[in-house]
């Protein structure tokens, strides 16, 4: 069977691309099972396909992001609160600190937001165009300083060798890792030959660990 690793469609015979959202399909090669009984989904050469709207997705885990989101509504809410108030002559002392409050918020989550969506998209380029080589996770912990609906997510940290070098990674899920996602066992690391440091895992979070 073949799991589509953007959307998690399952198909009994391989395709190129999902129906369903249009993603590359990994390559259905024999690979030897992890001590989990899973095999590892074998990347598909570059250039893969990838549903347009991923780099929102990779965005709606991301604890920066969400933390940037909140920041930009509360200050666009205590901007026009305080403008109106500011307006009103009689309420200018109660508008104008709001209105300040507001701006400080805005000057802080709008640039991280954006940088968050930059980065979004770097991970997008690298699913896209990387280079697949096999590493291994190194460490998988909860990260308890976050909560997104309700839940903190997992980070999992991973290593991997490129040009003589090594190399470390880490992603983000919201669903607790199995048996075969823990430290020691092996998986698949996508990167870009001219910066290595720009990496991620294949499939990412949302095939992985079936968000």
């Amino acid at each position: 069977m073949i799991t589509c690793p953007w959307c998690g469609t399952h198909y009994e015979r391989f395709q190129s691309n999902c129906d369903n959202c249009g993603g590359s399909l990994p390559l259905p090669a024999e690979r030897p099972p992890t001590p989990a009984g899973k095999r590892l989904p074998t990347p598909p050469p570059p250039p893969r396909q990838v549903p347009g709207n991923y780099a929102w997705r990779v965005l709606s885990t991301d604890g920066g992001a969400i933390g940037a989101t909140v920041f930009s509504l509360l200050g666009a809410i205590f901007a026009i609160v305080g403008g109106i108030l500011t307006i009103s002559v009689v309420a200018i002392f109660v508008g104008l600190p709001f209105a300040a409050l507001g701006t400080v918020f805005l000057l802080i989550g709008i640039p991280l937001l954006i940088t968050r969506y930059e980065q979004a998209q770097q991970t997008v380029q690298v699913l896209q165009h990387g280079e697949a080589v096999l590493g291994q996770i190194v460490d998988v912990h909860q990260n308890y300083h976050v909560r997104i609906n309700g839940r903190s997510p997992w980070i999992v940290t991973y290593q991997f060798e490129a040009s003589g070098r090594q190399y470390q990674g880490k992603v983000s899920t919201l669903s607790r890792p199995d048996l075969g996602q823990q430290p020691g066992q092996p998986i698949y690391v996508l990167y870009q030959p001219n910066d290595p440091q720009q990496n991620t895992s294949y499939p990412y979070p949302y095939g992985y660990y079936d968000l």
